[in-house]
């Protein structure tokens, strides 16, 4: 986590709590929309790498090499890609500070912050967007925060489809 938020005096306040990545291929929805309604309290892009691959990438695989690389590269680059971080300090107090971080992928070259710190946001309401091809994003909550996640009938993984854009992941318990 000390990675993913480039040692953000924040990150502490993630320690031990919820972490949940998805996936976007290149012809997903590539606009980011707030999980919560609250209030911008920090926004921030960070440089990274192009084109990034772990080293040991498909070494460890039991189902052999990851065939487009990034796949099983997505811990490794939310770490080294360039990355868009957004905390939301929620209007819902069981969730209160939350983190949202846009990952770009493979040729992403560019994560776009449209909303500013102090700005209130609804549920739903654009945060931004990514430019160009496949990426990945991050929610982090809490360790408080105690979430029930709605996978849709699916399994995590590759073989998933996408869930509809505003469409529930997860509700507080």
């Amino acid at each position: 986590m000390i990675d993913l938020l480039h040692n953000d005096p924040w990150t502490s306040k993630f320690e031990g709590g919820t972490l949940y990545q998805a996936f976007l291929s290149a012809f997903s929805y590539h606009r980011w929309n707030s999980p919560v309604s609250g209030k911008i309290v920090k926004a921030y892009n960070l440089d990274g790498t192009y084109y990034g691959e772990a080293l040991a990438q498909g070494f460890e695989n039991p189902n052999g090499p990851d065939k487009v690389a990034a796949n099983n590269s997505q811990a490794f680059l939310t770490s080294t890609a360039t990355r868009a971080v957004i905390f939301i300090q929620a209007d819902n107090p069981k969730i209160g500070l939350m983190c949202f971080v846009a990952v770009g992928m493979g040729d992403i070259s560019n994560n776009e912050i449209t909303v500013r710190i102090g700005q209130h946001v609804n549920k739903g309401d654009q945060l931004g967007m990514f430019h160009f091809g496949g990426s990945t994003h991050v929610l982090l909550f809490r360790p408080e925060v105690k979430l029930n996640f709605d996978m849709h009938g699916q399994t995590p993984g590759l073989d998933t489809t996408n869930i509809k854009v505003r469409e529930a992941i997860a509700h507080v318990e």
